[in-house]
């Protein structure tokens, strides 16, 4: 455990030497700024939706994974992966290390925004009721977002390519989990063994939009949550789905890591 702790803590320092990581956490600030310059009635929940939704589904997934591939790569690209192994570091520790620097990254970035959104909230007088929720949520769509992105870093693992590659598949699966957000043939079904289910991306929304506001909402969007609210899934299965989906590519990913040459 102490062997781990160094690990992560040396990927830390890595992480935080990387330009990348700087404008990275940056863009967190972007989107919550600009809808508040062109909404002009938002309110608490509306900014919030954005840190977790289009922030989080749109900005942060194709980031973390970017992240990550520039953490498994950097020991091949600076040839320091042999050096690394003579300590003796084991691939499954290191790569553990890499991914937990990556979760703490995701929660923080979801979190940078809450507060961005909270300092907008007070600068435009907007009653800040609900914000132990809101909180609460941020934080754990930070850590589901995580979770939802280890599919695509497994493939961009198991490619074994370029940054280039890797940047392409990261936007292609953003893009592609997005899409099918929107489709009813993913999200309104019911919860069960089924692949819509299993679809990280899709089920995220269908346990958030349970949690929106309909106060000020108008008669369309309070029907429409009304007609979508069977397919809500509950926060326990949502952790258990995604996290279960999370550990298994973990060890998948471990695996291919650990055979891959130096």
């Amino acid at each position: 455990m102490r062997a781990l702790l160094k690990l992560i803590r040396c990927e830390f320092w890595k992480i935080k030497r990387k330009k990348l990581f700087h404008i990275a956490f940056l863009t967190t600030f972007i989107i919550p700024v600009f809808y508040s310059m062109i909404i002009k009635d938002a309110n608490l929940d509306n900014l919030m939706s954005v840190v977790q939704e289009e922030n989080g589904f749109l900005v942060l997934i194709p980031l973390s994974i970017i992240l990550a591939a520039s953490l498994f790569f950097e020991e091949q690209d600076h040839d320091t992966l042999k050096n690394l192994l003579c300590v003796p570091v084991t691939r499954g520790r290191l790569s553990l290390a890499k991914l937990f620097v990556v979760l703490v990254f995701d929660i923080a970035y979801e979190l940078a925004g809450f507060f961005v959104s909270l300092l907008l909230a007070l600068l435009s007088g907007i009653p800040l009721s609900g914000i132990g929720r809101e909180l609460l949520l941020t934080t754990a769509c930070g850590a589901l977002l995580w979770a939802a992105s280890m599919p695509c870093l497994l493939l961009v693992i198991w490619c074994n390519r370029s940054y280039i590659i890797s940047v392409i598949i990261a936007f292609a699966y953003t893009m592609l989990s997005y899409i099918l957000h929107i489709s009813d043939a993913a999200i309104r079904v019911p919860l069960g063994l089924n692949i819509p289910t299993l679809l990280p991306v899709p089920v995220i929304f269908r346990w958030l939009y349970q949690f929106h506001s309909l106060e000020d909402a108008g008669p369309v969007i309070t029907t429409f949550y009304e007609s979508f609210s069977p397919y809500f899934v509950p926060t326990p299965t949502v952790f258990a789905i995604l996290m279960g989906e999370a550990l298994l590519c973990i060890m998948i990913m471990i695996k291919i890591y650990e055979r891959q040459k130096i």
